[in-house]
């Protein structure tokens, strides 16, 4: 006992001075079980850097008394089963398992191409597009959320942009004073984001039954500008920009799976070319 409080005292030395050491090929073990031994480098980790020494010391206890209780039940889960053969094909087969799936990863991580091109994505979306309906309505726009409190002449003038240097001076006012602001007019948006946008109630249907593209509200603390460049039904096909990031998705997870296919067939035929596997 006096031994392992030695050894104890040790480990919490080590760690709580967080001091580099190499432990020996014959260190001193902790403790033993059916011919394994626990190691004070096996414990890297087990103690935080701020654990006081008591606690260290029951922390490191715990864990060995835990580690010598779960290779008893384990050994006596051996002697007492009858179905090793068993158990040694499913760890068999386990570890197939995990060293081909490590395998693939590797592959795709040194050999695929992650790429998706423009011409990729279309070619996709017209082959696909029944898949792509529209389940909200969406919008291009414009939307600025500016404090009252603020001047908003310039804003209004370039709102309409009228020149073609409005755009740069618009978005140039929105990063300066804008509380939010959205001014991507190639982005799609649905109508939920749109709402809650603007003050409570005053999202209304007729902006894009009738046509009403420009609108312009107060709230108690801000002003709210938001045009509609285009709209598009539910029920319609999306645009391919709005479902893009799902079509990239797709046509990455056929290339992963083309590519360990092409190099599963490509190993098989090595192998059956060099006689290491054969059909009978």
């Amino acid at each position: 006992m006096k031994h392992a409080l030695i050894i104890v005292t040790t480990i919490i030395c080590m760690y709580a001075c967080q001091q580099p050491q190499t432990m020996s090929k014959g260190e001193e073990p902790l403790a033993r079980a059916y011919g394994e031994s626990l190691y004070i480098s096996d414990l890297k980790g087990l103690v935080g850097e701020n654990t006081t020494p008591a606690d260290s010391a029951l922390i490191v206890n715990n864990h060995v008394q835990s580690w010598l209780r779960d290779r008893v039940l384990a050994q006596t889960a051996q002697s007492n089963s009858s179905e090793n053969d068993d158990i040694e094909r499913l760890v068999s087969n386990y570890r197939s398992s995990l060293l081909l799936n490590m395998y693939k990863q590797e592959l795709l991580d040194n050999e695929l191409d992650t790429t998706v091109t423009i011409e990729e994505l279309q070619t996709y979306f017209d082959e696909n597009k029944d898949k792509y309906e529209l389940q909200e309505n969406i919008a291009q726009c414009m939307f600025v959320k500016i404090d009252r409190d603020k001047p908003y002449g310039k804003l209004k003038r370039w709102w309409s942009l009228k020149r073609e240097s409005d755009y740069a001076k618009l978005v140039s006012l929105a990063k300066r004073d804008a509380a939010e602001f959205h001014l991507d007019t190639l982005k799609w948006i649905s109508f939920d984001d749109l709402e809650a946008k603007l003050p409570k109630g005053a999202f209304k249907e007729r902006y894009y039954e009738k046509k009403e593209r420009d609108i312009y509200v107060k709230s108690k603390n801000f002003r709210h500008f938001l045009r509609l460049k285009k709209t598009r039904r539910r029920g319609k096909t999306a645009p391919m920009e709005y479902v893009q990031d799902d079509i990239s998705k797709v046509i990455l997870k056929k290339k992963k799976s083309d590519l360990i296919r092409q190099k599963q067939e490509e190993l098989y035929q090595q192998e059956l070319d060099n006689k290491n596997i054969e059909i009978y």
